[in-house]
């Protein structure tokens, strides 16, 4: 089975952690980098081509929709959520207009996420 790889991409050093202890445990997932914002996120996408990119949805510098936007537009871009606190129906909505192809709520992340990785899993493994 072909291994998914994800990039992390949070202002928060505590929310990568926590999600680093989850998504470790699991045998056909390899977090292969971390980003603090969105500037950092475009070029470790350029570098790693990751599969799956994680990312907040507020961030300094530039934010999750508009590193979204750019990721996008790379050759070969990888499959982008966006995660926030902020769960309602304008921020989903912007979201998917920036290109992200799905949506996670902050507050449910790994119950939310894990289903999505699972799925990208399997297709990719196929």
């Amino acid at each position: 089975m072909r291994e998914l790889t994800v990039l992390l991409v949070d202002d928060h050093p505590g929310f990568i952690s926590a999600a680093l202890r989850h998504l470790r445990r699991l045998e056909w997932l390899t977090v292969v980098g971390s980003a603090s914002n969105g500037i950092e996120a475009i070029a470790q996408c350029e570098t790693l081509r990751p599969d799956v990119v994680l990312m907040d949805l507020a961030m300094p510098e530039m934010g999750g929709l508009q590193a979204t936007r750019l990721i996008k537009a790379q050759d070969y871009p990888p499959y982008i959520v966006i995660a926030s606190h902020f769960d309602d129906t304008e921020h989903r909505e912007h979201a998917l207009r920036a290109g992200a192809d799905a949506f996670v709520s902050k507050l449910a992340y790994i119950h939310d996420v894990m289903p999505l990785l699972e799925r990208l899993h399997r297709k990719a493994s196929a």
